[in-house]
């Protein structure tokens, strides 16, 4: 027993000095804040707020339908589309701003182009001196044809808008000979139309051109469709063609 006495005082300090207080060396944990309002804690670092998130408003429904409009010759609509939807781009972010330029381009290409088909039909009209003869060649509107007027082109058609119109010491395959309306008001049907049309035409020869044989030429009768009768078109045209090809003078000698 006198032996293990010293090994046992010996380790008494040893394991006191395993944490003794204040040991130099040793880092205690940090304390709570102090009375002062320091914190010996670091602060973690700032970071920078998100962007705010701007919703998308989409594509443009106006700019969208101008240019729609605009390729098929929708012109008023397509230049109204195209000027509201740029003037709400002011405003909100929309997309189809391209949309609606190109709308409002297509839209001064259709009305260029309408002018200059305008002008092209009237130089080549054909002219007239006082007395309403023709005096030169060019296109004449069906309804405008006048007794006395000689025409070319003269084909089977639904819908003949116009004629090139000639004097008749021209070359010519016909011969407008009469013009009137017909007295119905309402549609009587297309084959009325053109049992009138050239029971009419018929009675008027004569009277246009008394020594003329009626019955070696043929009949050409422009008439209205029934499109053009609901719109106020009852006129008839009779046009005297000769079988054996084009001529030159008048019926009436």
């Amino acid at each position: 027993m006198g032996l293990l006495l010293p090994k046992i005082v010996d380790m008494v300090p040893a394991v006191a000095q395993l944490d003794p207080p204040g040991q130099p060396g040793l880092a205690p944990y940090p304390s709570a804040p102090s009375g002062d309002g320091r914190s010996p804690y670091r602060p973690y670092p700032q970071y920078p707020p998100y962007p705010p998130v701007t919703p998308d408003p989409g594509m443009n429904g106006f700019a969208v339908a101008s240019l729609v409009l605009g390729i098929i010759g929708g012109v008023l609509l397509s230049v109204i589309f195209g000027i509201v939807a740029l003037v709400q781009m002011r405003t909100r972010p929309y997309r189809g701003k391209g949309l609606a330029i190109a709308g409002l381009v297509l839209s001064g290409v259709w009305v260029l182009g309408l002018a200059a088909l305008i002008v092209v039909a009237i130089a080549s009209g054909a002219d007239r001196d006082p007395a309403g003869e023709l005096t030169g060649g060019g296109s004449v509107s069906a309804r405008q044809l006048r007794p006395g007027d000689c025409v070319n082109d003269l084909e089977d058609s639904d819908n003949v808008l116009s004629l090139p119109a000639v004097p008749c010491a021209q070359p010519h395959e016909g011969e407008v000979f009469a013009a009137f309306a017909l007295s119905e008001r309402d549609w009587p049907g297309e084959g009325q139309v053109l049992e009138k049309a050239d029971q009419g035409c018929h009675d008027r020869f004569e009277s246009y051109a008394p020594t003329a044989d009626f019955e070696s030429l043929e009949l050409f009768v422009l008439y209205p469709t029934q499109r053009a009768w609901m719109r106020g078109d009852h006129n008839v045209t009779c046009v005297a063609m000769d079988p054996a090809g084009k001529s030159t003078g008048s019926l009436r000698g």
